[in-house]
């Protein structure tokens, strides 16, 4: 019940449509999860396991972009025909130095020859300056929230964010009522 009046909240803004897209690497097929926001809310999401096992996290992630970058260009041409769109290179924030290296760079490294091409669809979007890749803070990926286990404290500050729910609007956590949660 404490979530019957929870739902996402969405405010005018002139934030641009951004993604956000991050793996787990921690199981033999690791786990693809992606977001993407607008107008300081999500709009779309998702999360599957990785049909091909991951050699490196760094394949993970390029993996998990790429599954990214599929949604990204149907939503950026949505948003240009709903009159909402950029001409400024849709944002996928990743939170790996090496899988944005990746994507920049058509002939980095040798290790990433066995990738199959259909995971560099990344590099293709960016080098067509369709997506732009930046940096992001693990603590500031969204996409964290849909491909691995999030301690309580961290997976409501997450599900807050996602919603665009103010701290005053959230429901208390589990634990923290008057009778226990209950």
């Amino acid at each position: 019940y404490r979530t019957r009046d929870l739902g996402l909240r969405y405010e005018r803004s002139d934030t641009p449509l951004h993604g956000y897209p991050d793996s787990d690497w921690g199981v033999k097929h690791s786990t693809s999860g992606w977001l993407f926001v607008l107008n300081q809310a999500a709009i779309h999401w998702g999360s599957k396991k990785q049909k091909s096992v991951a050699l490196s996290s760094c394949e993970a992630e390029i993996m998990a972009a790429s599954e990214a970058c599929k949604d990204a260009v149907h939503l950026s041409k949505l948003a240009t025909e709903l009159g909402m769109g950029s001409d400024e290179p849709l944002s996928l924030s990743m939170d790996k130095k090496s899988g944005i290296d990746v994507a920049y760079n058509p002939e980095h490294h040798g290790r990433m020859k066995h990738v199959a091409r259909r995971h560099f669809f990344v590099r293709e979007l960016v080098e067509d300056h369709i997506i732009r890749v930046p940096y992001v803070n693990t603590i500031r990926n969204l996409a964290d929230f849909f491909t691995k286990y999030q301690p309580p404290g961290r997976f409501f500050q997450l599900r807050d964010e996602i919603m665009n729910v103010r701290p005053s609007d959230a429901p208390p956590a589990p634990g923290s009522g008057p009778r226990g949660g209950v």
